[in-house]
């Protein structure tokens, strides 16, 4: 993972390369920092669509 737009291209056409030269697993993936936040975050919110409705206050 990375946090910087050039390192993130820079690594991915390294990972490409070492792909078809058949020396990097296919599951390889170079990764934005913020990309996984925003899944985490996003998983978090799944999580929560299953939860039961809290009770109104005053009730």
């Amino acid at each position: 993972a990375t946090g910087c737009p050039f390192c993130k291209v820079m690594l991915s056409d390294g990972v490409t390369t070492r792909k078809s030269e058949q020396v990097a697993n296919e599951s390889v993936e170079v990764v934005d920092v913020a990309q996984l936040l925003l899944n985490a975050v996003k998983r978090g919110d799944d999580k929560k669509d299953g939860a039961a409705e809290p009770e109104p206050a005053g009730s």
